[in-house]
């Protein structure tokens, strides 16, 4: 048997202006939004921090980082520096092993673990972005709520 589409929140429905009485959800968890711009996690590498801001003053500024989201994006983070980190050793050390025979020829040569390790990274950051908005098929499917400049440029000074 069929799942069917997967429901989607309300407060989506009306950014997308497709909001219907007989199709919403009468109780609907709401969750608290972020009252002020959290710091990054001390246990994010400095790329995860880089992202953390960059990513969380996004959200904030539109109104989407809500209280219980806080460890997704943290996730999210974490997952983009753990995959630039390993590009980066991967682009420094190569992505081919080579296995010798004793007399130096050629026995076979295979990719580095690190490959999947970057792979299962950015497959996982993808997952948590799109949970988000963070890529451009997602954010062509959610209309952000309405704020004007001087919302944005508060927020920045805060």
């Amino acid at each position: 048997m069929a799942k069917g589409r997967k429901k989607i929140p309300t407060k989506i429905k009306e950014m997308q202006k497709t909001v219907e009485k007989s199709r919403s959800i009468e109780n609907e968890m709401e969750v608290d939004l972020v009252s002020s711009l959290p710091s990054a996690p001390d246990w994010l590498s400095e790329i995860g921090k880089e992202e953390w801001n960059k990513v969380s003053s996004q959200l904030f500024n539109i109104g989407m980082l809500h209280n219980v989201d806080l460890q997704l994006v943290a996730a999210y983070c974490n997952e983009i520096s753990l995959y630039v980190e390993t590009e980066t050793m991967l682009r420094n050390k190569g992505r081919i092993q080579a296995f010798r025979n004793p007399d130096g020829t050629l026995k076979h040569a295979q990719a580095v673990p690190y490959q999947k390790i970057a792979k299962d990274a950015l497959s996982a950051a993808m997952k948590l972005a799109t949970q988000f908005g963070l890529t451009p098929v997602a954010r062509a499917s959610i209309a952000a709520p309405v704020t004007s400049n001087n919302t944005q440029i508060n927020n920045y000074f805060e």
